[in-house]
């Protein structure tokens, strides 16, 4: 095809390929398809810019945007997040908040989007239709994953047990403690005891584990986490702080079976 015979056809390609179910392109594979060159893409590209058919994610991905999310600027960051981490060859998993909303545990919508991904870390994404926060972690097990199915595709999540302690060690990119505990309050349904004890064997901080016990006992969960309380007086720990962003805090007295320091008041909003 040449590039005067397909000018113009950037629209229609857009429009076959979302009536595909896929919401997002890249230039590349657009030049490809269409057979014109990065210029003639480009040019094709701004009037739908403007006009918030499309939206920039990245330097060379892009989102098709329903008119339903046309106010918002962009469509859900699960409308193309799968895809983009599939074009960059990197895992991924929904976390933290975000996932927790899968599990009807989203007390307040949080404004950035937490994608955890093993390194090179990935710098975020700040725009005003899509913030997303790249989290670094160096490993976890796919059994701890959940494949969870969204109107463009499938998206993947941390399990319930996961999410539970991954608030727990990155709980300042939460919100804090306090917010940690307000979502507990509601994830905790979501949570198996048995599951709990098999993920947290997997994890890589006992100091989570040990927070996230004494939060559920806190809440009231007591005998749910009675199978975890076993597992972990097998373990050699030491006392962690509840609020690991309070580094100032003299005290080293625990009172608890968790070996937690109460370095903060835990004040849930529910």
């Amino acid at each position: 095809m040449k590039s005067g015979q397909s000018y113009g056809q950037l629209n229609q390609y857009l429009d076959d390929i979302q009536g595909r179910g896929k919401y997002f392109f890249t230039l590349e594979e657009t030049k490809k398809q269409l057979q014109i060159d990065q210029t003639a893409v480009q040019k094709q590209l701004q009037p739908l810019l403007k006009k918030q058919k499309v939206a920039l994610i990245r330097k060379g991905f892009y989102a098709i945007v329903p008119p339903e999310y046309r106010i918002t600027g962009a469509p859900p960051v699960t409308y193309y997040i799968d895809g983009m981490m599939q074009l960059l060859k990197r895992p991924y998993y929904i976390g933290l908040l975000n996932a927790a909303a899968w599990y009807g545990a989203a007390h307040q919508q949080p404004q950035k989007y937490a994608v955890i991904v093993p390194p090179p870390v990935l710098p975020a994404i700040r725009k005003p239709y899509a913030s997303i926060e790249f989290i670094y972690k160096k490993s976890w097990q796919e059994k701890d994953i959940v494949q969870q199915k969204t109107n463009a595709g499938y998206v993947m999540v941390s399990s319930p047990e996961l999410t539970a302690l991954d608030l727990c060690y990155y709980s300042r990119h939460a919100g804090g403690i306090n917010q940690v505990a307000t979502v507990l309050q509601e994830l905790s349904e979501e949570i198996d005891s048995d599951k709990l004890v098999e993920v947290a064997g997997r994890y890589f901080s006992l100091m989570a584990v040990q927070r996230l016990g004494y939060l559920l006992e806190f809440l009231g969960y007591s005998e749910k986490i009675l199978p975890l309380k076993e597992w972990l007086r097998q373990q050699k720990y030491h006392a962690a702080l509840l609020d690991a962003g309070d580094k100032n805090h003299k005290s080293k007295i625990t009172g608890n079976d968790w070996r937690v320091i109460v370095n903060t008041e835990i004040e849930s909003d529910i």
